[in-house]
């Protein structure tokens, strides 16, 4: 019985204390204050929205391979080997993972070296294959090809929950649905639209070399 009661007063306690200074209230007032701060409803009984974002993974694969694209382009022309084209095809949602990247027009006689920069560089992440004399296709690594998708629902989570921890909503959550989604709940919030045009709203850092200018550095 003691037990019961004192985790009742507990409780109570907790219920009707100040969550900032942690005091007891006052007045009429100030408890229904601190009643409504530290109990917060849901969506289930206060109401708000729920939206559910499709990310476009073959877009984060396909960065992937720009990058690469863009590294080996400077490491064969550090090496002087000649090649055709550098370019990747365009997988859609459903084949994400079946990127790949195809080199043309490498010499014969700069195979071995070719073959060794690829190999130095990327072949952690990527695999050579040998299409024909001239030609070659790297595909990503299963293994790698599951790092970026989880890389890539993780950097979605936490980007997205920034920007919902921004507007100060109160009991927001950001959770993975499936392998490629993500369930934002927001109680409270009558207005989704507001909040898909600020989630939508993309941050991309760019840098860029100095060329000229009046500056020493």
């Amino acid at each position: 019985l003691l037990i019961i009661v004192a985790v009742t007063l507990v409780c109570i306690y907790g219920l009707i204390r100040d969550p900032d200074t942690m005091g007891i209230p006052t007045s009429k007032q100030e408890l229904v204050d601190h009643w409504r701060k530290n109990i917060r409803l849901g969506t289930d009984l206060k109401g708000g929205s729920n939206l559910v974002y499709q990310i476009e993974m073959q877009d984060a694969f396909k960065l992937e391979a720009d990058t690469v694209i863009q590294r080996l382009r400077d490491e064969l022309a550090k090496a002087s080997i000649p090649f055709a084209d550098l370019a990747r095809n365009d997988p859609d949602f459903d084949h994400a993972s079946n990127i790949q990247i195809n080199a043309t027009g490498v010499p014969g006689t700069k195979a071995g070296d070719f073959r060794m920069i690829v190999n130095d560089n990327f072949g952690s992440v990527w695999i050579l294959t040998p299409v024909n004399e001239t030609d070659y296709r790297m595909t990503v690594k299963a293994s790698e090809a599951l790092r970026v998708r989880a890389d890539t629902l993780s950097q979605t989570i936490n980007t997205v929950e920034k920007k919902i921890n921004g507007l100060g909503l109160a009991e927001s959550s950001v959770q993975q649905r499936g392998e490629s989604q993500i369930l934002v709940t927001l109680p409270g919030v009558d207005d989704p639209a507001r909040i898909k045009q600020i989630l939508q709203t993309a941050a991309i850092l760019e840098l860029y070399e100095v060329q000229g200018g009046p500056f020493a550095s």
